[in-house]
């Protein structure tokens, strides 16, 4: 039992311990839902389970593994992934690959039509990008970014799973902190069962053909403002496919910056520093895609 006062005008504040109680705490060294190992990454607070296919965590995993910057399921939001999990159809992401238009079409504001769009939505997903299932998967302290590096630096999911952690570490990007969350989590067995199962189902865990065209290795590109004809993430896209890599900050060492409607302050930054400005035409026409 502790104190508490609020400091300032609303943040808690321990002001002291009251009473103790008889037993002393013991944090788990197991998941009390699933039984797998707990996990405290080093300057973490956080006890953490990691396995992917933990009941307690299914439901959050699964509204991640749709979303927009993961395997993009369209119609596959937070509403109807409940209903899905509720009806029991759903015990882990690979489930979503066994299911079926009529169990779909009988859910509360589900009819046939809604059904089969979903249901190809889902099929279209296993074409995706290998970073997109590795960013979908939910692993800690891998992002898009870091999902992109990977892709960029194995051919594929075997190898990554057959890596060891000194080669992520290798990977310019990477620290090795990410690299042994990454490592711990590929080599549980339920991820292994995981990942054996989706490619079971046909996902796509070959990495994409590196363009012979590199001709932006080297570069550093920033987006500001709205493009013209392509979205941010084509934009992204299209700098990767040629060897470049896309920043968030403007910075000295940052080659070029490409600018569209409505340039904040990073344009206003590239001009002080002398940082080179593109339109997307002068990007294309760079890219040799005019």
């Amino acid at each position: 039992t502790v104190v508490v006062r609020k400091a300032g005008e609303i943040i808690p504040e321990v002001v002291k311990v009251a009473k103790h109680r008889g037993e002393v705490f013991q944090m788990p060294d197991t998941c009390p839902s699933c039984g797998a190992p707990t996990v405290r990454e080093e300057g973490e607070a956080a006890l953490r389970c990691i396995n992917p296919a933990c009941p307690a965590q299914l439901l959050r995993n699964l509204i991640h593994f749709a979303s927009r910057d993961a395997m993009d399921i369209e119609g596959l939001g937070e509403a109807v992934v409940q209903q899905l999990t509720d009806a029991g159809l759903l015990h882990s992401v690979a489930d979503l690959y066994t299911l079926r238009a009529e169990q779909i079409a009988q859910m509360e504001r589900m009819g046939e039509k809604s059904a089969q769009n979903l249901i190809e939505a889902i099929e279209k997903s296993k074409q995706n990008e290998l970073y997109r299932l590795l960013f979908g998967l939910g692993i800690p302290m891998i992002g898009v970014k870091a999902a992109k590096l990977l892709q960029g630096a194995f051919d594929g999911m075997e190898q990554i799973r057959n890596a060891a952690q000194q080669q992520f570490e290798a990977i310019d990007g990477f620290g090795e902190i990410m690299a042994h969350s990454l490592y711990h989590y590929l080599h549980q067995s339920q991820t292994g069962a995981l990942l054996d199962r989706l490619e079971a189902l046909g996902l796509q865990m070959k990495s994409p053909e590196k363009s012979q065209d590199q001709r932006f290795s080297g570069l550093t590109f920033v987006l500001t403002g709205t493009l013209p004809g392509m979205t941010r993430e084509q934009a992204t896209a299209l700098i990767e496919s040629l060897g470049g890599k896309a920043s968030s900050s403007v910075s000295k060492k940052t080659s070029y910056v490409v600018a569209g409607e409505q340039a904040g302050s990073k344009l206003t930054k590239a001009q002080s520093l002398g940082v080179p400005v593109l339109t997307e035409a002068q990007l294309l026409e760079l890219a040799g895609k005019a």
